[in-house]
């Protein structure tokens, strides 16, 4: 055997494997720069804020600056409102899963309203179904004003912002 055969791997080949994915768990992350020569530093990114529209989190390795691998964590949305539901009556339910979506409350609410109806047996008239349908529509409408304005302050229109929250409200 040579020399570079007998090497042993450094502590960043043994971690390592043939992606750029981060495959660990969080236990096994707390053990990464233990290693006197290990420099290596396991960082979260994110997220910024529940519910809006930078809802991932980033864990990166990182040597120094360099970001070695990255896994992405999807999922940060309700921070614990089904905990808070289990408390709740049937009234303010629909308030709570109106809260965990800003961008269209409404169809949260729906959601919650038809499977209580569903559970309770409960009939609503067809003048309420029209109302419903009519207000999720108005709801969408204005989810996508909420999109045209963050995604024109994040290219840098600020007005884009301005208008389309401006227009928003006015449609809700």
């Amino acid at each position: 055997m040579t020399a570079v055969e007998m090497r042993r791997p450094s502590v960043y080949e043994r971690d390592l494997d043939a992606s750029a994915v981060l495959r660990m768990s969080e236990a096994q992350a707390t053990h990464i720069g233990d290693d006197e020569n290990d420099d290596r530093v396991i960082m979260n990114m994110g997220p910024s804020h529940p519910s809006t529209h930078g809802v991932l989190r980033l864990m990166l390795e990182m040597d120094g600056e360099t970001v070695l691998r990255s896994k992405p964590v999807v999922g940060y949305l309700h921070t614990g409102m089904e905990k808070t539901g289990e408390e709740l009556s049937y009234v303010q339910g629909c308030t709570n899963v109106t809260r965990m979506d800003y961008a269209a409350p409404l169809f949260s609410e729906l959601a919650f309203s038809l499977t209580t109806e569903a559970l309770l047996g409960v009939e609503v008239p067809p003048r309420a179904t029209w109302i419903r349908m009519l207000l999720c529509e108005l709801n969408r409408i204005t989810s996508h004003l909420l999109f045209m304005a963050t995604n024109g302050m994040d290219l840098g229109a600020v007005s884009m912002m301005i208008y389309g929250w401006r227009e928003r409200e006015e449609g809700l």
